[in-house]
């Protein structure tokens, strides 16, 4: 399959049995998995002793590729060593040195080395090789060179695994051109695809958008492959603009979450025991291509007919796996035809004619222009 509008999935904890009820072709071109999402259940886990690489394993049965997404960012949180939540506490990574981790603490080689080794003993069945990685930051741009050393220190263990990094920043980071400048780093340092990961990005921003697409064809220009993570619909604008794929979840994973979160209280239920509050966010529908979702049961959702001829889905609120399957068909079908069009997806996004869309098909019909004009 060639390289170029792929979609990539990005599971959910526990996706290993929606993964073993599908059939012998995945409705993605690849997954990522987040590396708590490998890491044994705690004690106060009511899991805790069950296996905890589900995941990876039923990936590995179905023969399908995934990567890894280090998910070592949060860890240079200030308040790490309380906020963590206890599984991803238990990760390997996150105890390769103590919480929270410090630029000081990474600049040490050997501490490095024994980070690289715990994130390669959990990727021997992925595809790519992913670098750990921190948070690219403006006001201290010892954060580019540390993630070069923990991607050139990746580079070296590669063999034949295509080397990943991720570049994850802030809006202003974007802006200011720390980030192109980072991108072009991290090639030297030995990355060969570039997750992108602008935390805060707002999709509805002028000058935000056209960044991130000059972004993408830097990387591209510098000989990396681009890929639009966990950009939500706008993942299908950066593919138009040039990037080699986009990722996003069925339900989660359509932004870049915070770096790290107050956990949530518990409170006492009637029974005596503790439990969370709150559930989780609802599972909606895709409409096919509009760039959109609505609540499954709706009409639009029943009358929604998926390209996808396998997709037997039809917007029924009972029936979450076929959502779920139907879903990544159409983020996947989006993300192919987004990177057929080119620029040229501005046709359709005017076509779709929202807002949202009209303002992404202005900054694509600029970067037409610039390219024209160079």
């Amino acid at each position: 399959m060639p390289s170029r509008g792929l979609f990539y999935a990005r599971l959910e904890d526990r996706d290993w049995t929606f993964i073993e009820g599908l059939g012998d072709e995945p409705p993605f071109d690849g997954c990522v998995i987040r590396a708590n999402y490998l890491a044994p259940y705690p004690p106060e886990d009511g899991r805790h002793g069950q296996d905890h690489d589900l995941l990876s394993s039923a990936l590995e049965d179905k023969g399908w590729s995934w990567a890894l997404d280090p998910h070592t960012a949060p860890h240079i949180h200030h308040r790490a060593h309380e906020w963590t939540s206890p599984r991803a506490r238990n990760c390997s990574l996150a105890q390769a040195l103590p919480l929270p981790w410090t630029l000081e603490g990474l600049a040490d080689a050997e501490i490095r080395g024994e980070l690289i080794d715990r994130s390669v003993s959990l990727q021997e069945s992925a595809g790519p090789l992913a670098a750990p990685y921190v948070e690219v930051d403006r006001r201290d741009l010892r954060s580019t060179t540390i993630n070069c050393h923990l991607i050139t220190a990746t580079a070296e263990r590669a063999a034949d695994q295509r080397v990943l990094a991720y570049l994850q920043a802030l809006p202003g980071s974007l802006r200011s051109g720390v980030v192109a400048e980072a991108a072009k780093r991290f090639v030297e340092a030995g990355a060969e695809t570039i997750f992108i990961r602008i935390r805060s990005f707002d999709s509805g921003n002028f000058d935000q958008i056209v960044a991130y697409l000059e972004l993408v064809e830097a990387i591209e220009a510098n000989g990396a492959r681009p890929v639009a993570d966990s950009a939500g619909y706008f993942g299908t604008v950066a593919v138009a603009g040039g990037a080699d794929a986009m990722t996003a979840g069925a339900r989660y994973f359509r932004t870049v979450s915070p770096l790290l979160t107050r956990p949530k209280k518990r409170v006492q239920s009637d029974e005596g025991s503790k439990k969370n509050n709150g559930g989780g966010r609802p599972l909606r529908y895709e409409l096919p291509g509009l760039l959109d979702s609505v609540t499954p049961g709706e009409e639009a959702a029943l009358q929604a007919i998926c390209p996808e001829s396998e997709c037997r889905a039809a917007g029924s609120e009972d029936e979450p796996a076929l959502i779920r399957v139907h879903n990544f068909h159409e983020l996947r079908h989006m993300s192919h035809f987004a990177a057929d069009a080119g620029l040229r997806f501005a046709e359709t996004l005017r076509v779709i004619g929202s807002p949202m869309a009209l303002l992404w098909a202005k900054a694509l019909d600029q970067r037409a222009e610039g390219r024209r004009t160079a």
